[in-house]
């Protein structure tokens, strides 16, 4: 059956969010982040029979996806702010929030910072802090290194924008992000391509991804600032990660898990950064298995 993505909303928190809606028992609402350069489309694959289970809520974070940047703040914590406002003023029931890469820390920092606002946590490849001196694929640790260089991070993700082929560009980047670009559906990649190209007409989205991704640097650096966020959950977790996720390596995830040993996991071996993606079938039952446990 194809995939199809319902239409976008919109709700104004001090400028427009565009979200997506999966109507589904009242009682529970996923609240579903997308990672760095994602956006709503990052749950395609999964949203619509994880309504099974509730109702289900994918945001474009500011500047991602089809929320304009809009002058506002980029960084990791003005987008957890967005991110507060939002489940606030649109999530029903109990909240379960699932993030993947940079929507995990997002999501551990919301549930940290107000743990009231979250009855329960869905990692999926979350960014996590560095663990036992392993370090992402060197392709993306070059593109990091890019990032954080005053002007070469500019013309480095300024490129990115002015490339002729852009669908060739969108598939090469799910080659790096997916152990196999081949599981990604179709319709996901379409819609990314489609997407990118009226992004490409936003003279601020090249300076929101680069000002979330330098954020996300800038907290790296102060890997004590992060373990207290995770070691300040106090909901049930639940960890996903793909053993050839070249951006996240498991090795930091596993680290998590030692660290927090109520944390339920699973680990796919044959899956890279985008679990949902790549894997929706595993990456649902996961989540419905633990869910029924936790959450009744």
């Amino acid at each position: 059956m194809p995939l199809e993505l319902p239409d976008l909303e919109e709700i104004d928190l001090g400028g427009p969010v565009r979200y997506r809606l999966w109507d589904g028992p009242g009682e529970a609402t996923f609240v579903l982040v997308h990672g760095l350069g994602g956006s709503s489309i990052s749950w395609m694959a999964v949203a619509p029979d994880l309504a099974g289970l509730g109702r289900v809520l994918a945001i474009d974070l500011v500047g991602f996806g089809e929320t304009p940047r809009a002058g506002r703040d980029t960084s990791l914590m003005a987008q957890r702010r967005i991110l507060s406002r939002f489940v606030s003023e649109l999530a029903t029931g109990r909240v379960v929030l699932c993030g993947n890469s940079m929507g995990g820390l997002l999501c551990v920092l919301q549930a940290s910072v107000e743990p009231a606002s979250a009855a329960a946590l869905v990692l999926t490849c979350s960014v996590y802090p560095p663990a036992h001196r392993t370090l992402p694929h060197p392709l993306v640790t070059g593109a990091f290194s890019a990032y954080a260089t005053p002007r070469v991070g500019e013309w480095f993700v300024g490129a990115r924008y002015r490339a002729p082929d852009l669908d060739r560009l969108v598939r090469i980047g799910f080659g790096v992000i997916a152990a196999d670009a081949g599981t990604i559906p179709e319709e996901a990649v379409r819609a990314t391509i489609d997407q990118e190209r009226r992004r490409r007409d936003d003279p601020e989205a090249a300076s929101a991804f680069l000002d979330a991704a330098r954020s996300m640097l800038r907290l790296g650096r102060r890997p004590d600032v992060a373990r207290r966020a995770f070691d300040g959950l106090r909901c049930p977790v639940l960890v996903i990660h793909g053993h050839r996720d070249r951006l996240v390596p498991i090795a930091w995830a596993r680290a998590q898990i030692e660290r927090h040993p109520t944390w339920r996991f699973r680990f796919f071996p044959d899956v890279g950064h985008v679990p949902q993606l790549e894997a929706p079938g595993r990456w649902l039952a996961a989540v419905a298995d633990w869910q029924s446990d936790v959450l009744g």
